[in-house]
């Protein structure tokens, strides 16, 4: 699918080949960060995915969730259960079970879905990076937060005997767990830290996989310039050094010439619209214009 739509994307219609100036990683990210914001077909698929899981956790009532409970949840919660056997849509679940990770923070009831180390439950930051040393020797790292409740208290199995600032750290996690006790009452319950209203959309999740980093002004410029879309397109090719221009299409492979037609020189970007004879001479005349 993808690679149709990026055929399509450089050659248009006709079917003529053209040379392909940019990655689908490149043209797929956000406009405001100087791509195309193209949607990623796979990233999108996953995103969606990511929703159902929310609703996992949002949705204990509804019949949906009670069948998906009694044939693969009969015993634990989503997180602890198996995808050896189920359908495509299971096993999809779990293959992006990670990305509800990445904004999710958990309220802890039964903390039989949330991991004790590697989830954001206490102080909104995973215990594996606050407490990196008493990970390192956990027995059990993977273990969920209702492993490491016994008779009240919380406990956890180590691999060795801890010294005296291990065991002084040891202490600070107890203090930070004082307020916080187990029920089997009542479930985990997620929120969604990606967003500010705290709800998981698709939308959300999907830039934050996407991000390219900071925005950019001159992209900015472009998309909000009130012109045909056509020539915003070219207006990012141009900025982007994507055009099909000869110094461009040689790092391709073309085989044609390298020079410019008018005055013979290297054909670059800023050879064509700047540095070129005809070109200054068409800036000139649209200062006189503008001039008069």
């Amino acid at each position: 699918m993808d690679s149709i739509r990026a055929k399509f994307l450089w050659q248009g219609a006709e079917g003529k080949f053209r040379y392909h100036m940019a990655k689908w990683e490149m043209v797929s990210r956000p406009k405001d960060q100087g791509r195309l914001g193209i949607i990623n077909r796979t990233i999108m698929n996953e995103c969606l995915l990511v929703k159902w899981i929310w609703k996992i956790f949002q949705e204990p009532d509804e019949l949906w969730f009670k069948i998906l409970k009694a044939k693969y949840m009969v015993e634990n919660g989503f997180f602890a259960s198996k995808v050896t056997r189920g359908s495509q849509f299971w096993k999809g679940l779990h293959k992006v079970k990670h990305l509800f990770k990445w904004g999710s923070v958990f309220k802890v009831g039964n903390g039989k879905h949330c991991k004790f180390c590697d989830d954001c439950w206490l102080n909104n930051v995973p215990l594996k990076l606050l407490y990196d040393d008493l990970y390192k020797m956990a027995r059990e790292p993977a273990c969920f937060v209702a492993d490491c409740w016994e008779d009240g208290a919380w406990v956890i199995d180590f691999k060795r005997c801890l010294s005296i600032q291990e065991y002084d750290r040891w202490l600070g996690l107890l203090e930070n767990l004082n307020d916080i006790a187990l029920t089997d009452n009542k479930a985990d319950s997620a929120i969604w830290a990606l967003d500010n209203k705290q709800q998981y959309s698709t939308k959300c999740l999907c830039r934050f996989i996407t991000d390219g980093g900071v925005s950019s002004t001159a992209a900015g410029c472009i998309w909000r310039s009130k012109v045909p879309l056509k020539i915003k397109v070219f207006l990012w090719q141009m900025f982007n050094n994507k055009l099909q221009v000869a110094v461009n299409l040689v790092k391709k492979g073309w085989k044609g010439k390298k020079t410019c037609c008018v005055c013979g020189c290297f054909e670059s970007i800023d050879h064509i619209f700047v540095q070129c004879h005809l070109a200054k001479f068409v800036w000139s005349v649209i200062k006189e214009f503008f001039s008069n």
